[in-house]
């Protein structure tokens, strides 16, 4: 199977030197939406691509126990992972969350961006976040 990076599937950019997210805002609303679309979900206008926050917070979590049904590309043997809701503020964004053990995320716990150009994580990923505090 060939990879394809988060930048040419359109989910990710270089903002500055610093990765990340594409969304997209609504001119009329404000609404935004991630990964990016055409029209707005609230009104119907048109949207704007825009370049969303590279840190957050983790809003909510959990962790995935039981191997995703096909076409789960992630390690084999299945191994369990944190998967959370991360607030940028305009809108939050679900993400693999990584950094320490699966176990011991915190709701409100500082996260940066992180984005995978040779599978550093995993080459099943294309980005996630990662805990901005010492790991636990």
């Amino acid at each position: 199977m060939s990879s394809v990076s988060s930048r040419a599937l359109g989910l990710t950019t270089v903002v500055d030197g610093q990765a990340r997210l594409v969304g997209a805002k609504c001119p009329d609303c404000g609404t935004h939406a991630f990964p990016a679309q055409a029209a707005c979900s609230r009104c119907g206008a048109m949207m704007n691509e825009v370049a969303l926050p590279a840190e957050g917070t983790v809003w909510s979590w959990t962790v995935q126990r039981i191997m995703p049904k096909p076409p789960y590309n992630g390690p084999q043997p299945f191994q369990p992972f944190a998967v959370g809701y991360v607030d940028l503020g305009p809108l939050k964004v679900e993400s693999p969350l990584a950094g320490h053990a699966v176990d011991t995320w915190c709701i409100g716990e500082p996260v940066a961006l992180v984005v995978s150009e040779s599978g550093e994580l995993g080459s099943h990923l294309l980005f996630w976040f990662e805990s901005k505090e010492q790991s636990k």
